[in-house]
């Protein structure tokens, strides 16, 4: 049965150092409250040899969403949907709604005296192209369109959505069009917390090792927060129970001696 969530941040830049990846960790934290969390995050480079072979792996993967982020510019080096097509074996298409969009955009940049040519250039068209059959969403921030395409398999519909890499972009199609039509329903995953002051990490060792054992469906995580001489014992579970049982078990246990 698909289950979660499969982030693939495209882009020459993040594996450089010269940008750091902000989209993911954001997208993560939203899919968080939903029932698709993040399972997997992986960062590549703008090349349709390596985006291909990792569709591929998200196949057989089988989880519920594979989210590709990156890549949809007007340059040479934005080649997302050039191997999400490929990966699908269909042709790039206009899409002409953002066609015609891209044309009244550089109809009306002419107008200002900004653009050379009230015609789009070669990079503009670009921006119009993707895979035949893909369902294009809505930008609500600019002019790169993302789209939803259904990924082979049976059961459940699983989903390949692709978005653009400018942040501002990607979280607004997330909030506004992502998340209400393809990440609602279903159970979440719940969180809870107990923090502990000048307390050890290593100290938790075999408090967590026999919760871990007394609830098997619970995760359970320590974060040390050194600024705040805090220890956080993090706990989650899609069950609302176990989770309650799990906290309370560990505020039991208590810090130990």
């Amino acid at each position: 049965m698909a289950s979660g969530s499969w982030i693939i941040a495209v882009g020459d830049e993040l594996l450089s150092g010269h940008t750091a990846d902000s989209n993911s960790h954001f997208l993560a934290g939203r899919l968080r409250t939903t029932p698709y969390p993040v399972s997997r995050i992986v960062v590549l480079p703008d090349r349709v040899t390596a985006i291909v072979p990792e569709l591929s792996l998200a196949v057989a993967g089988n989880p519920a969403r594979v989210f590709c982020c990156g890549g949809l510019g007007p340059t040479p080096d934005d080649r997302t949907y050039e191997a999400v097509a490929e990966f699908l074996g269909v042709p790039l298409v206009e899409d002409p709604a953002t066609g015609e969009r891209i044309r009244a955009r550089t109809a009306e940049l002419y107008r200002q005296g900004r653009l050379d040519s009230p015609e789009p250039n070669p990079g503009n068209r670009k921006m119009a192209l993707v895979p035949e059959g893909s369902l294009v969403l809505r930008n609500p921030v600019g002019s790169a369109p993302p789209t939803a395409t259904r990924l082979p398999g049976s059961g459940d519909a699983r989903w390949l959505i692709a978005l653009p890499g400018i942040p501002a972009e990607l979280r607004a199609i997330v909030d506004q069009e992502v998340l209400p039509r393809f990440c609602a329903g279903g159970p979440a995953l719940a969180f809870g917390e107990v923090r502990y002051s000048g307390v050890a990490e290593s100290q938790f060792y075999g408090v967590l090792t026999e919760l871990g054992e007394e609830f098997p469906q619970v995760s359970f995580g320590s974060y040390p927060q050194p600024v705040r001489g805090e220890l956080v014992i993090r706990v989650s579970s899609s069950d609302d129970s176990q989770l309650s049982r799990a906290l309370s078990r560990l505020r039991e246990i208590g810090p130990p001696a």
